[in-house]
């Protein structure tokens, strides 16, 4: 995890939180670490990490703006899969350089993204209809329902996508986790966050 720091240290990529869970007698480390990046300020980020000393698979991060990482090997968000298992090969640093400039191409996507839905407008009347499409969807579970008409409800002012998106991410928080992840993704697709 150092070497990873260290590539992260050099792009200015700060970690804010991390956890990190351990299988199979130590030979396999699964992690995601939440990270504050200066070229997308506003918007918070997650690296997701599984490895295996064991060589039982490579290593692999995923970017995204939550990231799905299991001891069962589920392992969801954008990959980005390292080119070697530990082998006698193996230059961990120069992996996790390359690894590290794809995740942050990953970012700039994902901030433009961003940066769009807090760019476009909704019309009341078309930000209800996203609701019902996303709650038909079964995105938006219908126990999280009444925390989204909620938030829309007190929202005052002028409403973006962005809004609209972080009503439905906050009702979220009531999930268990893979149910959390898996709104969250499908969301993602709903509002063509997918990179």
């Amino acid at each position: 995890m150092q070497a990873l720091d260290r590539q992260l240290q050099v792009r200015d990529i700060r970690i804010v939180s991390e956890e990190f869970a351990v299988a199979n007698e130590g030979l396999r480390l699964f992690g995601v670490m939440a990270v504050s990046v200066p070229t997308t300020d506003g918007f918070g980020f997650v690296i997701g990490i599984r490895t295996a000393n064991g060589r039982s698979f490579a290593t692999q991060l995923a970017a995204g703006a939550r990231v799905f990482v299991c001891d069962n090997l589920a392992f969801s968000g954008e990959l980005i899969a390292m080119n070697r298992k530990h082998t006698a090969h193996f230059d961990l640093n120069a992996d996790l350089s390359r690894a590290v400039d794809k995740y942050q191409q990953h970012l700039l996507t994902f901030g433009r993204k961003f940066e769009g839905l807090k760019n476009m407008p909704l019309e009341r009347p078309i930000a209800a209809e996203l609701i019902l499409e996303a709650v038909s969807q079964d995105i938006v579970p219908a126990r999280a329902f009444p925390a989204v008409l909620e938030a829309y409800k007190a929202h005052r002012g002028s409403l973006n996508a962005w809004d609209l998106h972080n009503m439905m991410t906050a009702s979220f928080k009531q999930l268990s986790p893979a149910a959390l992840f898996q709104s969250t993704a499908r969301l993602g697709q709903l509002f063509e966050l997918t990179a």
